[in-house]
C-alpha cells in the first residue's frame, strides 16, 4: 500500500496516523476561533472560518475511522468526532451563534479527542521505535531471582561473631 507511512504499517495504525492530524488540526482551528471571538467578537467571519475548519477535520476522523471496521478504540474515535461534530451544529457555532464560553467548551471536547487518538495510538499503534525497543527489552537477559536463603546471613555472621567475642570476654 502506497499510502503508508512506512513499510509494515497497518491499516489500524495509518488510521490513527491521519487521526491525530485531523484531530490537532482541530484543535489549532479552534484556539484560532476563539482568539478572533475575543478580539472581535464571536459572531464575525473569521470565527465561522475556523470553526468551519474544526467541522472538516472532524469530518476527516470519521471518513478515516470508518476505512477500519470492527475495532472498538477506533469505532470510539468515531464517535467521539461524531459527537463533537453534532454538538458544533447544535450549537451553531460554524454561523457565529456560539458563545466564547461554548467554544472554549468544545475545545475541551477536542482536546479529549487528541488525547483519546494519542491513547488509542499507544495501546494499538505500530510505533518502529516502540517495537525496536520492545524487541530490545525481550533479548535483555533477565535477571535471576533473589536467592532468599542468602537474605539476613550478613547480619547473622556479625551477631554470630559478637556473640563469640562476648563470650570470649566473658570467660577471662
Amino acid at each position: 500500500m502506497s499510502h503508508l507511512s512506512f513499510e509494515g504499517q497497518s491499516k489500524v495504525d495509518y488510521c490513527l496516523e491521519c487521526c491525530e492530524k485531523h484531530s490537532q488540526t482541530a484543535r489549532v482551528l479552534m484556539r484560532e476561533a476563539i482568539q478572533r471571538c475575543q478580539a472581535k467578537g464571536c459572531d464575525t467571519e473569521g470565527v465561522k472560518e475556523k470553526v468551519k475548519g474544526v467541522v472538516e477535520e472532524l469530518m476527516g476522523i470519521e471518513n478515516d475511522s470508518t476505512s477500519v471496521l470492527n475495532n472498538e478504540r477506533v469505532d470510539a474515535i468515531n464517535n467521539v468526532a461524531r459527537l463533537l461534530w453534532k454538538d458544533i451544529y447544535a450549537s451553531g457555532a460554524e454561523l457565529g451563534h456560539a458563545t466564547e464560553e461554548k467554544l472554549k467548551e468544545l475545545k475541551e471536547k477536542l482536546d479529549g479527542l487528541a488525547e483519546l487518538v494519542y491513547k488509542t495510538r499507544e495501546i494499538e499503534g505500530d510505533c518502529p521505535t516502540c517495537k525496536v525497543k520492545k524487541l530490545e527489552e525481550e533479548q535483555e537477559p533477565q535477571e535471576k531471582p533473589l536467592d532468599l536463603s542468602e537474605y539476613g546471613k550478613t547480619a547473622s555472621e556479625k551477631r554470630r561473631e559478637l556473640m563469640e567475642e562476648i563470650r570470649s570476654e566473658i570467660g577471662q
